[in-house]
C-alpha cells in the first residue's frame, strides 16, 4: 500500500514542549530540587475524538519504520512544512519514517520563479492580513490552472519544450478538468492546495492521503458522488483511525509520554541515544578478529 502524508499528520506528530522541572534522582537525593531543561507533553485538545486521531499517529510511524506500508511526501507539501514552527524531535510520532518523494502533477516552479520564502507562501487570507505578497504563493498558481480554457492548455502544451515538461506533467494538463473540477467542488480558493494534494496523490497512483483535518474526507465524500469529475486512479481520503481499522488495526500504540510528567532532557536524551545509535556488524571469522 502506497500512502501520502499531509503536512497535519507532520504538524500534530511532535508531542513534546520543552519545559523546566526538578532533575529528579539522576544526581542525588541533595539535588533532586534543583531546576533543569526537558520536555513535558503538549495539552491535550479538547475534542477526545481529535487527541485520539493524534494519539494514533505512533502506531502510524510504527507500522511506517517496519515497512508495512509506503510512505510519501512531495515538494508542495514540503513548503508547507517550512511554514510552521520546529518542534522537539524527541517524543516524535514519526521519529525514523523514511518517506519516499513522488513529483507533483504539475511542477510550480516552471510557472513561478522569485523571492523562494514569497514562493512558499500558501497565499490565502492570513498572509493577506499580513499584507504579505502573495502573487507567487501556492493559491495563486492554482488559480492559474483553474483559469486555464482548452484553447491555453494547447498553448502550454505546445511549448512543452521551452517549458521542459516531462510526459507525466503533459498529461497532467490533458486531465487539468479532474483538478478545476475538484477545486470547484471545495468552493474556496482556501482549499485549493489540498486539492492539489490529493490531484497529485491520484496522479501518482497513490492509494490514500491520510490527513488530520475534518474538512477534506469530507470533500472527498462529495468527490466521490460526482458524476462530473472522472478521476484516473481512486485515491482514498482517511484520518489516522480510519486507515488503521481498514488495515485491521484494532488497538493503537500507547502514547510513550504521559500528560502532567516532566522528563529531564539527559534521560530522554540518553533513552534517544540508545535507539537511535549507530550499531556496527561484528566480524564473524576468526581471520577478521585478528585482523
Amino acid at each position: 500500500m502506497r500512502v501520502m502524508l499531509d503536512n497535519s499528520i507532520f504538524a500534530h506528530s511532535q508531542f513534546a514542549e520543552a519545559a523546566k522541572g526538578p532533575q529528579g534522582p539522576c544526581f542525588g537525593a541533595k539535588n533532586q530540587h534543583h531546576l533543569v531543561c526537558g520536555f513535558i507533553r503538549k495539552k491535550l485538545d479538547p475534542s477526545i475524538e481529535y487527541q485520539a486521531q493524534k494519539d494514533a499517529l505512533f502506531t502510524i510511524g510504527r507500522l511506517i519504520r517496519e515497512k508495512a506500508f509506503e510512505a510519501f511526501t512531495y515538494q508542495e507539501l514540503m513548503y508547507e512544512k517550512m511554514r510552521r514552527t520546529i518542534g522537539e524531535n524527541v517524543f516524535d510520532a514519526l521519529d525514523g519514517c523514511r518517506l519516499t518523494r513522488c513529483p507533483p502533477a504539475i511542477e510550480r516552479s516552471r510557472f513561478q520563479m522569485g523571492n523562494f520564502f514569497e514562493f512558499a507562501r500558501k497565499g490565502g487570507k492570513k498572509d493577506q492580513k499580513r499584507d504579505a505578497k502573495t502573487e507567487l504563493g501556492q493559491i495563486a498558481f492554482m488559480k492559474m490552472l483553474c483559469s486555464l480554457d482548452e484553447g491555453g492548455i494547447r498553448c502550454i502544451l505546445g511549448m512543452k519544450a521551452v517549458l521542459g515538461l516531462p510526459d507525466f506533467e503533459v498529461e497532467s494538463f490533458r486531465e487539468l478538468k479532474c483538478f478545476q473540477g475538484l477545486c470547484a467542488i471545495s468552493q474556496s480558493p482556501e482549499h485549493y492546495p489540498d486539492m492539489f494534494h490529493l490531484w497529485t496523490t491520484q496522479r501518482n497512483h497513490i492509494d490514500v492521503f491520510l490527513t488530520l483535518e475534518k474538512k477534506l474526507p469530507e470533500i472527498a465524500k462529495t468527490i466521490e458522488n460526482s458524476r462530473k469529475i472522472k478521476v484516473g486512479y481512486p485515491t482514498r481520503v482517511l484520518r489516522p483511525l480510519q486507515f488503521l481499522e481498514s488495515l485491521g488495526v484494532t488497538n493503537a500504540d500507547p502514547v510513550p509520554i504521559e500528560p502532567g510528567r516532566f522528563y529531564p532532557f539527559i534521560e530522554v536524551w540518553d533513552s534517544w541515544y540508545r535507539s537511535h545509535r549507530y550499531v556496527e556488524e561484528q566480524p564473524t571469522d576468526s581471520t577478521a578478529l585478528r585482523d
